[in-house]
């Protein structure tokens, strides 16, 4: 399958990047507002960068709730989450 089909067939069922790109940023940015009023600094990228996995996630689950594919990842980027996060990987 080409990339402009692939393309299209995310657009279809996620909405357009340029959306997806603009909800994930306002979360993003809430989500460093309240870390930063908490800490007094924002996110670092690491921590940043983990979040941001699941926001993509729930982006895409507010277009498409049922999609179970998306429910699944973001088990398994919190169960590696948790891992990383007590240290046991």
């Amino acid at each position: 399958m080409s990339i402009d089909k692939i393309l299209e067939e995310r657009g279809n069922s996620y909405g357009s990047f340029e959306a997806n790109v603009k909800a994930i940023s306002a979360i993003m940015g809430e989500l460093h507002k309240v870390h930063n009023d908490k800490e007094g600094h924002h996110l670092n990228l690491l921590d940043a960068t983990n979040l941001q996995y699941q926001v993509i996630k729930l982006v895409r689950l507010a277009a498409t709730p049922n999609h179970k594919d998306s429910w699944q990842d973001i088990q398994g980027y919190a169960k590696l989450s948790e891992e990383y996060y007590d240290g046991s990987k």
